[in-house]
């Protein structure tokens, strides 16, 4: 085998123990990656990449619509195994395997595997029933475990065909190139490589991957052997050989046991083949070490974005702004706790509502200085108790107007009698019209005071009798005042909490990221000192891709210099919820107004009527 530049590779007698070696290195590597979601494809190829280099050799059969690639495969096998058809060619990758049990694995595209019988080969690969087109559209490829000498020492993948037209590239999967040891590209005798396939052989010859051509149908075709020629001349470079077959001669000469036939098929220069490509473990060493060449590279580019999207930004920024200043992390609790003691202080102010409280005055004016104290029923009690008072105001007015009159006549009736008015009307002397008509006044006067005293009394009776209820509802106001700022301490404290709980959050999604930072330990330490050696088959530029590589992904800073051990060291009491032990300290002062306190205790009595008796 040669390399891109066709210089050929030194393999070493070393190197057949090299393998398994490396992939103890490959698992350690893994097992360290795969704790990480964000880079879960990456582990996965990385897997894959552990998986073949433990599996036997694998061989892919490529090639066009219609150039046999299936019957090829039967012949090898020398049993009719894969259902061949015309009109409808094999529609999924199909492994051929060894297997003691013979029996079909079918891999979905959903992850379930589905365990089928042989006899359900032609539904699943080239059936045209619609419960077949149903299967392959959520089939992603089938195993098939033969029990065949050949599959004990390589695994043989019969493929979809290959997508070409318009002059493009044909596609096909790289991944599952990629995975191939061998390829063998089949073309039927008399139809040459059209452009499109070219191209993408083209393609794989720069990265070093030289096919087999193996020409089928050498028995229905004379020229098979000018047209291999000719084909070896247009497109030899391309190849690392030809081989010339007939698949249908192989399959009869296998099922009727003529060797005859065999021999005319040719199979035996494809089986010599094979055997030489699985027991050339030097190339699989080298194609699986420039995979993990390749796998290097994505795995730099992932860790290269990495710092650049989330979840790993927004984890930093926020852990930055929760802990990366401890000064302000300080000083945000010094806020905190001065919000407290601002809710300690309106705790106790409140608990203390009516501590001066001794009057219904003095309870109204609470009322009207306190807006969690109002409410609709308050407010009617409040109405009832001005009402109250006012009537109470308006009685003490007609009094006052009432005794200033009075005395006002008093004085006037001395100046002139001689005598007080009191006297005058327990007496038998003769007054003249005006004292008599200014006493009907004064009659007239009290009889306002008897009306007004009874609103009094009426507007005393119903204040007393809300005051029962009143005060317990205004201590519940106070009470659910109380309890609202304990729950505002309480929420200050959820949101100190969440913000430590968001804190562990995000330092958590970073710690995810801490996996990714031991691989690039492991790649420093272990894995590029091994891939280094002398002994390992690689050229020089392969080394250099690999230095250059290690390199770049170990100048990928994923610790934001620290910033996650920094996040452990914030300060233990920020942690700790503020406590508010007030219920004690501030014992609520409760409403306990009597009957005396309520009603006013210097309200005049009603003045007496003046009934005079004149003598003529």
């Amino acid at each position: 085998m040669t390399n891109i530049d066709n210089t050929p590779i030194e393999y070493t007698t070393s190197a057949n123990n090299i393998l398994p070696q490396f992939v103890d290195h490959l698992r350690h590597l893994y097992g360290i990656i795969v704790q990480n979601t964000y880079v879960k494809d990456t582990a996965k190829h990385l897997n894959r990449i552990i998986q073949d280099a433990n599996n036997q050799t694998m061989i892919l059969v490529v090639g066009k619509e219609r150039v046999g690639k299936t019957t090829l495969v039967n012949g090898l096998l020398g049993r009719e195994i894969l259902s061949v058809d015309d009109q409808h060619p094999t529609g999924v990758n199909t492994f051929i395997r060894y297997g003691e049990q013979e029996e079909i694995k079918a891999y979905f595209l959903d992850g379930v595997v589905a365990i089928f019988d042989m006899s359900k080969l032609e539904l699943l690969t080239t059936g045209d029933t619609f419960a077949s087109q149903i299967l392959r559209e959520h089939l992603d490829y089938l195993e098939v475990y033969l029990k065949n000498d050949l599959l004990k020492s390589v695994t043989i993948i019969d493929s979809v065909s290959l997508e070409a037209g318009g002059g493009e590239m044909a596609y096909f999967s790289e991944a599952l190139m990629n995975r191939v040891d061998e390829i063998f590209w089949v073309l039927r005798a008399g139809s040459m490589a059209i452009d499109a396939e070219l191209l993408l052989i083209d393609a794989l010859k720069n990265k070093g991957v030289e096919p087999l051509c193996v020409i089928n149908g050498i028995d229905i075709d004379e020229h098979a052997t000018a047209f291999m020629s000719s084909e070896q001349q247009r497109i030899g470079h391309l190849m690392s050989d030809f081989v010339a077959v007939s698949a249908t001669d192989a399959l009869e000469a296998k099922q009727t046991d003529n060797q005859e036939l065999w021999q005319k098929s040719q199979y035996d220069h494809l089986i010599a083949h094979i055997h030489r490509v699985a027991e050339n473990s030097d190339k699989k060493t080298y194609a699986i070490l420039i995979r993990f060449l390749q796998w290097l590279e994505r795995f730099r580019f992932e860790l290269t974005v990495i710092p650049q999207r989330d979840p790993f930004q927004s984890a930093v920024e926020n852990i930055e702004k929760y802990a990366g200043d401890t000064q302000y992390e300080f000083s945000r609790y010094q806020r905190d706790l001065a919000i407290v003691k601002e809710y300690e202080q309106e705790y106790e102010q409140v608990a203390n509502t009516f501590k001066q409280v001794q009057t219904l005055y003095q309870l109204l004016q609470t009322i009207s200085l306190h807006d969690y104290l109002q409410d609709d029923k308050v407010e009617e009690f409040t109405e009832m108790a001005v009402y109250y008072q006012q009537m109470l105001r308006e009685y003490r007015n007609m009094h006052s107007e009432y005794s200033r009159e009075y005395e006002r006549l008093d004085a006037q009736h001395k100046k002139i009698h001689g005598k007080g008015l009191m006297k005058a009307i327990f007496g038998q002397h003769t007054q003249n019209e005006f004292f008599k008509e200014r006493v009907q006044k004064l009659n007239e006067q009290q009889l306002d005071c008897v009306a007004q005293y009874d609103k009094v009394q009426q507007a005393e009776a119903t204040v007393l009798q809300m005051m029962q209820g009143i005060q317990a509802y205004l201590v519940d106001l106070v009470k659910e005042r109380m309890h609202r700022i304990e729950q505002k301490v309480q929420e200050l404290n959820q949101q100190r909490a969440k913000e430590k709980r968001q804190l562990k959050r995000y330092a958590e999604k970073l710690n995810e990221f801490s996996c990714l930072i031991e691989a690039q330990g492991y790649i420093k330490e272990q894995l590029q000192p091994f891939l280094m050696n002398e002994q390992m088959p690689l050229k020089t530029k392969d080394l250099e891709m690999l230095e250059e590589t290690v390199q770049a992904i170990l100048a990928i800073d994923l610790s934001n210099k620290g910033l996650l051990a920094r996040s452990q060291m914030h300060n233990k009491m920020e942690s700790i919820a503020i406590p508010f032990d007030v219920q004690e300290k501030y014992a609520l002062q409760r409403l306990t107004l009597k009957e005396e306190d309520v009603k006013s205790n210097d309200i005049p009595e009603i003045p007496k009527k003046l009934a005079i008796q004149y003598e003529e």
